[in-house]
Formats: C-alpha cells, structure tokens, sequence
C-alpha cells in the first residue's frame, strides 16, 4: 500500500499533465511582421490527432504531433500564390492555452503564436 500511493500519484500527474488538443482553437500570432489569425478544429480517433484550420476563407487540412506537453501542428498555406508549409510548435500550459513559433517553409520566416480553445456552448434541446 505504501508502494501504491505514490506511483498512483505519480500517475495522475503525468495524464494531467498531457494536452487536452482535440477542440476547436483560436489562433493569434505574427510572422514577419505580418498578423496570423485562424480557427483550427481537431480531432481525435484512437490515437491519431487531425483537424483543419481556416485561414483567410481558406481551410487547410491539418496534422497534430504531441511530445509531452509540445504540440506540433502542420498544415499547408499560400503566400502570393505560392504554396507554403505553416508549422506551429508550441507548448501547452496550465491554463490550456498553447504558445509557441511558428515556421514558414520555403520562406525561411518565423514568428509566434499563441491558441485559446475556443468554449462551445452545449444546446439542449427542449421539447
């Protein structure tokens, strides 16, 4: 029993401890000077995390790599008609939100960002 009670703890801690990524997430950040706003929604089956971000009317679909408390989250993007390839690192903090860079392939540029999980209300329905 003395064994049990801290590899119990010691379990809990590391599963909160985990990102809670699958939601609906608000997006803010600057490249280059240049402001980024979008909306991305995840998605989880099994263990694989995936989604779309909606960027400029344009929506993207999205992969999703989580490390410990590093998520990584990838999907393409255009620039002047040429193709780009957006990727967010950030890292998850005790008040849900992610923070982190964001690089931007081929361009070599970088920036920042920051994601809120966006609240949904729930309907109920009444009859």
């Amino acid at each position: 029993m003395k064994l049990f009670l801290p590899l119990f703890l010691l379990s809990t801690t590391a599963l909160f401890a985990q990102p809670t990524v699958p939601g609906s997430w608000t997006i803010s950040g600057d490249v280059q000077g240049y402001a980024i706003s979008e909306v991305c929604t995840f998605t989880q089956t099994a263990d694989k995390i995936a989604g779309s971000c909606v960027s400029d009317g344009k929506t993207y679909d999205t992969t999703v790599t989580i490390d410990g408390s590093k998520v990584i989250f990838v999907h393409g993007g255009e620039y002047e008609g040429k193709p780009l390839t957006l990727t967010y690192t950030g890292t998850y903090n005790d008040k849900g939100e992610l923070s982190g860079d964001i690089d931007v392939k081929p361009l070599g540029y970088d920036g920042t960002f920051t994601a809120t999980k966006t609240e949904t209300a729930t309907k109920t329905e009444t009859k």
